[in-house]
């Protein structure tokens, strides 16, 4: 049988009763009511986290959170416009038992619940194939390559994807799921990584991921986000939070040995970003033909 969820910030009114709570008490500042039958603790200050615990105990047992939600609780990373977003995700197998009130969007869809923190979610599986309907194609690459990075304490394999894209006969979004799966690799450990990849591959060929160099005396030098390992070429991408002085120093003096070994690297910022990484794409494919024509030389 399944039964609610729980939460640490709030209860049912009928929950909140039964417990001893008087009229009043519900009725002070203490509590707020985001959704009518849920008092939940006025101390969590966020109206949008208010209302996501408010449906946290109001959903029925064969409820459970999905799409943008669902990435949410995994973790996942996402465009900061769902991160910012409001509304609640709250599916059932049943249309009956959908959730109707304001800020939630209900989802009539059977998919494979599993449980984080006391909460039924959609698997992640399942949730990459629904997030397929709401956000870019790259934006859903990014999304896939943090799935199965090995970073991840429990990684997924494109092939779980392949297979919960392949479930989903009728979900909104599947071709752009599909292509997401002809994209993603492992290697990429952040957003901005998949999206400088995406990129560069649109008029070169594939680049390495995480390559590894050392010196001639086997020490470990560097690990390169992007390579070309037989043309010396990488491509980073620097997130720009070393602001330590130590920090700064470091990558100064790793960037120093890789050029020492005959390697040439490109460092792009979110700044190089914002023209759609054109002059950053113009730069890295110059520096690609001339060393390829180097090496053929």
């Amino acid at each position: 049988m399944m039964h609610r969820m729980d939460s640490p910030h709030g209860f049912t009114l009928r929950a909140a009763l039964d417990r001893g709570y008087s009229d009043a008490e519900l009725r002070s500042m203490a509590f707020t009511t985001p959704a009518r039958g849920a008092r939940i603790t006025a101390a969590i200050g966020d109206e949008a986290e208010a209302l996501f615990e408010a449906v946290r105990v109001l959903a029925k047992g064969d409820q459970f959170f999905s799409h943008a939600t669902a990435a949410r609780i995994h973790g996942m990373p996402l465009p900061l416009r769902l991160e910012r977003e409001g509304r609640v995700h709250l599916a059932s197998p049943s249309g009956r038992a959908r959730m109707r009130r304001p800020g939630v969007v209900g989802h009539r869809i059977r998919a494979t619940v599993v449980v984080v923190e006391g909460m039924r979610v959609e698997s992640r599986a399942d949730t990459f194939v629904h997030l397929a309907a709401i956000l870019t194609l790259e934006e859903l690459v990014g999304v896939g390559d943090w799935l199965v990075s090995p970073a991840r304490a429990e990684a997924l394999t494109v092939e779980e994807l392949t297979d919960a894209v392949r479930r989903f006969g009728k979900a909104r979004g599947l071709n752009r799921a599909r292509r997401a799966l002809m994209l993603i690799r492992v290697g990429a450990e952040s957003p901005r990584e998949t999206l400088v990849r995406l990129l560069v591959i649109r008029v070169l060929p594939e680049p390495v991921l995480q390559h590894k160099v050392f010196d001639a005396s086997g020490t470990f030098i560097a690990r390169l986000d992007l390579s070309w390992p037989l043309l010396k070429l990488g491509v980073e991408y620097d997130g720009e939070h070393h602001a330590e002085p130590e920090q700064h120093a470091r990558d100064q003096a790793r960037l120093e040995r890789l050029r020492a070994l005959g390697w040439h690297i490109i460092t792009v910022t979110k700044h190089d970003l914002e023209d759609g990484g054109q002059r950053i794409l113009a730069e890295i494919a110059a520096a690609h033909r001339r060393y390829s024509s180097w090496t053929a030389a």
